[in-house]
């Protein structure tokens, strides 16, 4: 909203339009400055305002466009996963008849510094999403309509907890190869997924409450019902048939093969593809925001300068008369 000050009558006069310092997008349009020109009507609330804590978005132009964060983190990180893969393939490093984990995409240069720089974006874009996500609910239920709000709050709380610690897990999954930095690698894989899935389920129960309380798009609360089931059923058949495999590779190994994702073709494949599956299906998770995310609307993100501090102007000598000093002189 334009910049505003107060008349002698009490009433919001603008003085100016206002700008985003970021992008220089107007904020308002229509009003120049003037003494004359009333604020305009607000008592029809907007989209709830979102507070101006993330320059990026604002940067890319989201700031009144939020529903597009979810597609682009989407977008960016599936593209990463098949620019890591197309460049293993024609390096020589995935032979063209495999089709491997996702971290095994990424284990030799260049590709796995590609996808290193391409996912840690992309863990940044998803921690967005969770923050956002994060405010909109307490939009909701700062309004006071909700019943507990309290108690909702704090699983608000620990979700934006999960969230984070899952996009963080996906970093390290990128950072840490697999071959040479097992243990990180692990547990990046653990809180990526393991941690995301719990996410996907706090996020649905949220949203179920809102939905008894008639708030979002009835059928958004389904989507999630339905997308964290899969993800579920994604995740455990990965989680079995990983161990199967590494069983097999353990026997190989002692009987010096190295093949044993040809021998056991079968369980190899299902394991990667629902590997696959379950990264896709935390993005399509990320996809259901998209809906909620189209009422709000960001805040241009600003700073309060205290220029006492950083003035370098001499301060003038106060004169003082005999009445004042001897005003003082009582005092003391």
């Amino acid at each position: 909203m334009p910049a505003s000050i107060r008349s002698e009558q009490g009433c919001h006069v603008f003085t100016r339009p206002c700008r985003c310092r970021v992008c220089g997008e107007k904020l308002a349009s229509g009003h120049t400055a003037t003494e004359e020109t009333p604020a305009p009507d607000t008592s029809t609330p907007g989209p709830p305002r979102i507070p101006g804590v993330m320059s990026l978005a604002c940067l890319v132009f989201l700031r009144r466009r939020l529903y597009l964060l979810p597609i682009i983190t989407a977008l960016w990180i599936i593209m990463a996963f098949f620019i890591s893969y197309g460049i293993s393939v024609n390096s020589g490093s995935v032979k063209s008849n495999d089709f491997p984990y996702i971290s095994y995409t990424a284990i030799e240069a260049p590709e796995r510094c590609v996808f290193g720089q391409l996912i840690n974006i992309g863990a940044v874009l998803l921690g967005m999403n969770v923050w956002v996500r994060y405010l909109f609910v307490k939009e909701i239920l700062l309004k006071g309509t909700i019943s507990e709000a309290t108690k909702w709050q704090k699983v608000n709380i620990a979700g934006i907890i999960l969230g984070f610690l899952s996009a963080l897990g996906i970093s390290m999954v990128a950072n840490f190869q697999t071959v040479v930095q097992r243990g990180p690698h692990y547990v990046g894989a653990g809180l990526a997924f393991g941690l995301g899935l719990a996410y996907c389920l706090l996020q649905t129960r949220i949203s179920w409450k809102l939905r008894s309380e008639k708030y979002g798009h009835q059928f958004i609360a389904i989507a999630q019902l339905v997308n964290s089931f899969a993800l579920t059923v994604f995740l455990l058949l990965f989680a079995v048939t990983k161990i199967i495999y590494k069983i097999h590779e353990a026997k190989d190994l002692k009987m010096g093969l190295t093949d044993t994702k040809f021998t056991v073709r079968g369980v190899y494949l299902t394991s990667t593809i629902s590997e696959w599956l379950v990264a896709t299906s935390v993005l399509t998770f990320a996809l259901t925001f998209t809906w909620d995310f189209r009422a709000l609307v960001m805040e241009t993100p600003r700073v309060n300068v205290n220029f006492d501090m950083i003035e370098n102007i001499p301060k003038e000598p106060v004169s003082v008369d005999d009445t004042n000093m001897n005003t003082i002189s009582a005092k003391v």
